[in-house]
């Protein structure tokens, strides 16, 4: 084939090819529970003859897999690392220690805006809202319902503390899929986005605690959470110790050090804490690393808690990158993509049409994938090529991804995410739709945020000037 004898797809063709590829991938997933991963291979195979029916060779279409599976290997690198960090962090104390003191600062008098709080700060440090609603939020379930609180009302302050704290969690899959689509750094596009999520939190925190101020904390039992802090203190030597990790990568985030060598060091540090503080073999942390923590204790509730993370957990989100952008690779070099956004070029002329729609996108995609994380993929890479040719500024790309993709997950009932959640926390995810106020307060603030414009107050990112684009971005790109 020459290049003469390309064709450029008509809009009717590229929209027909690209709802085949991603059917291929949301029927089964839907409907039969099957992974996305390999579904995505098996896109692969069926998309290839539609594009080269526009006259592109295999070769062709494969130096475009490779193109674009390049582009991967960063936040691909970065989620890795995020599973070896939180296996030595569970094994060191980190995350453990963590959980106490947040569970010491149960008032039964603020009980939803504390349990709120603890979700997010227990989130943040996990980097998971399944793990916080699965450990920390089943035993405030039991002390929520001991008080003789709603279950409903008790889960929607676990859930969204849950949640915010993801959003803006370094160790989160969500924040580095969304960081590695759009192509920007992972801890600058954290700050970005707490512009809005933080105010939101604090909001919905407000929210918690009118909400709690009538509850009646006469017969409550706090047992349940005692026991979980009873568990901590038997299992693991506690101290000041045990925060060095974090404290490692704080002060290397306060130096604006890249994101891979600061979660190294984060669980380098956690490493040696786990190894010569609490007495761990070096061969035993060395398993934490790579297949995650397994906590030996009489207690199985606590046993389950912090038996997690390893570079083996994150293998499915990594092999997801390559799978999906090795998809996106195919179609873009046939022309596919560019065809598809024609019509959002049009209608994304400003920086708030350009969050609406990509927030739009990400709720649609969320219906029709229900996946989080296949969601952040798509979304960005559909809507990256448009900010680039629209001049828009990505970083508002990913703070609208956050609540598209991730938050307005919570108001599908049958998307992974809250079916996930609420079957942890025993309560329905149709029934909880009403009490899932937290992606409307996040999507309202970012909206009053983009219209007024305040954030271009004292952020260079908001005000898209020119030096937006810091060493550290400017050192990524050129990895890629």
């Amino acid at each position: 084939m020459t290049e003469q004898e390309k064709k450029a797809p008509s809009f009717g063709y590229a929209l027909f090819v690209t709802i085949v590829s991603f059917s291929i991938i949301m029927i089964p997933a839907v409907f039969l529970g099957a992974k996305t991963q390999p579904l995505f291979l098996i896109s692969w195979i069926i998309t290839i003859p539609f594009c080269m029916k526009l006259g592109y060779t295999y070769k062709e279409l494969q130096q475009g897999i490779f193109h674009y599976c390049a582009k991967s290997l960063v936040p691909m690198t970065i989620v890795l690392c995020v599973g070896a960090l939180i296996g030595t962090w569970n094994a060191c104390g980190t995350v453990p220690l963590i959980t106490k003191l947040g569970l010491l600062t149960i008032n039964p008098k603020y009980f939803l805006v504390m349990s709120f709080v603890i979700c997010i700060i227990f989130s943040l440090f996990t980097g998971t809202s399944f793990g916080t609603c699965g450990t920390a939020g089943v035993a405030l379930m039991g002390v929520g319902l001991s008080m003789g609180l709603h279950p409903l009302v008790i889960a929607s302050s676990i859930i969204g503390g849950a949640y915010f704290g993801d959003a803006i969690s370094p160790l989160s899959d969500s924040t580095n899929v969304a960081a590695g689509s759009v192509g920007v750094d992972l801890f600058e596009s954290i700050k970005y986005q707490a512009i809005t999520t933080l105010p939101a939190a604090v909001i919905c925190a407000v929210i918690f605690f009118l909400w709690g101020l009538n509850i009646d904390t006469s017969s409550v039992d706090l047992s349940s959470i005692g026991d979980v802090i009873s568990g901590v203190e038997a299992n693991y030597r506690l101290g000041l110790v045990p925060l060095i990790p974090m404290g490692v990568v704080l002060v290397m985030l306060l130096f604006k050090v890249p994101s891979i060598p600061s979660i190294l060091c984060g669980s380098i540090s956690g490493f040696l804490v786990a190894w010569l503080y609490q007495g761990q073999s070096f061969t035993s942390v060395t398993m934490s690393m790579w297949s995650g923590y397994v906590l030996e204790s009489d207690n199985a509730f606590i046993a389950k808690i912090f038996s997690r993370g390893g570079i083996t957990s994150m293998s499915g989100t990594a092999f997801l990158f390559i799978f999906a952008f090795g998809l996106f690779g195919i179609l873009s070099t046939a022309g596919i993509i560019d065809k598809v956004v024609e019509p959002l070029m049009k209608k994304v002329n400003s920086r708030l049409g350009g969050t609406i729609c990509t927030v739009i996108l990400g709720f649609v995609s969320n219906i029709t994938s229900a996946s989080g994380n296949f969601s952040f993929v798509f979304t960005g890479n559909l809507m990256t090529p448009v900010y680039e040719q629209k001049h828009l500024n990505k970083w508002d790309l990913t703070r609208a991804m956050s609540v598209g993709c991730l938050l307005s997950g919570l108001l599908v009932p049958w998307n992974s995410n809250p079916l996930t959640v609420t079957g942890f926390l025993g309560v329905d995810s149709t029934q909880m739709l009403p009490y899932l106020f937290t992606p409307l307060v996040t999507a309202a603030v970012l909206i009053v945020v983009e219209v007024t414009g305040i954030d271009k107050k004292f952020s260079k990112k908001a005000r898209g000037s020119e030096d937006q684009v810091n060493e550290k971005e400017r050192e990524y790109e050129s990895v890629l």
